[in-house]
């Protein structure tokens, strides 16, 4: 049972929720860019959440399947079709044997989900099936799909879905909540107003690693070196020229940068939604507010 690649997308990777537990060996967890979306499109088929799905970038390209299954698109508004008819996102949707799923460019966001009934089918490197790209493991031969590749699914079974899925998540991406990040008071008052009251543009620098962003200048007030330490996905680091990048899914372990700030978790997948050229600002929250805004988010997929 197989998907085969007839025209690649731009970035088509097997994902599921991450690699944890490594860090301390510089392995970062990688996993879906928009852990949100990823969720919802297994949720609507009965999956469980970590099955693995396929990760669309910015524009996809042309699947055929070689046995009957059912299919689940979520995240951005990607334009999608079957035998020239439009699919819609966040449904079941029945694929027959011999289908061909073509999937557009984003019309919103950067990427969307196709999850599969019980996930696809591709083996577990240190307890995910997530790919990270820079060491070349994991997922689908460690890269992105290709032409005639040929990527296997796990056998379909017949199950009644749940009708009409709500999930209130907030994907509103002019706004990105965060909290102080550990090097917060090196930065002085004015500094830090001005990071969290301009704006910012996702820069087109941007990658899986790290999220460059253009806007105003941080400076510090001591430009001394700093001495490397971990490095937690979301941080907002500022480079010695006052650049600022914000820590993406495939992130480095450590680094020497100061961070102002920390993408708070239930904001990640805004992140993941990023493209080149959008603009945002930063809204600063307390640690008691953004666990609370993560305890709410885990209710809704926990219901």
């Amino acid at each position: 049972m197989n998907i085969t690649v007839v025209k690649p997308g731009f970035h088509d990777l097997v994902q599921d929720l991450g690699r944890f537990g490594y860090s301390h060996m510089g392995i970062s967890p990688t996993g879906a860019a928009d852990k949100a979306s990823m969720k919802i499109a297994n949720i609507i088929l009965g999956n469980n959440l970590n099955d693995a799905v396929l990760e669309i970038t910015l524009f996809g390209g042309t699947y055929t399947f070689d046995r009957s299954t059912t299919i689940c698109l979520a995240g951005s508004k990607f334009p999608a079709s079957i035998k020239g008819n439009d699919i819609p996102f966040k449904k079941p949707i029945k694929i027959l044997e011999g289908d061909t799923l073509t999937i557009g460019g984003s019309t919103s966001g950067a990427r969307c989900y196709l999850a599969i009934i019980n996930g696809f089918n591709v083996a577990e490197l240190l307890g995910s099936s997530s790919t990270h790209l820079m060491s070349a493991t994991g997922g689908f031969r460690g890269r992105n799909l290709q032409k005639n590749d040929r990527l296997p699914y796990n056998k379909p079974e017949e199950r009644l879905f749940a009708i009409d899925h709500k999930f209130p998540i907030d994907l509103d991406r002019t706004v990105i909540r965060a909290t102080p990040g550990l090097q917060f008071d090196i930065f002085d008052t004015v500094q830090q107003e001005l990071f969290f009251s301009k704006e910012f543009t996702v820069s087109h620098q941007s990658n899986r690693m790290g999220i460059r962003i253009n806007g105003p200048k941080i400076l510090r007030k001591n430009p001394e070196e700093m001495v490397t330490e971990g490095l937690p996905l979301g941080a907002v680091q500022v480079t010695g020229d006052g650049e600022s990048i914000i820590t993406f899914i495939d992130h480095q372990t450590t680094g020497g940068y100061p961070k102002i700030a920390n993408v708070i978790a239930v904001d990640m997948h805004k992140v993941g939604q990023l493209r080149q050229g959008d603009c945002f600002t930063f809204e600063l929250i307390t640690m008691d507010k953004a666990e609370n805004l993560h305890l709410e988010m885990e209710k809704i997929f926990k219901q």
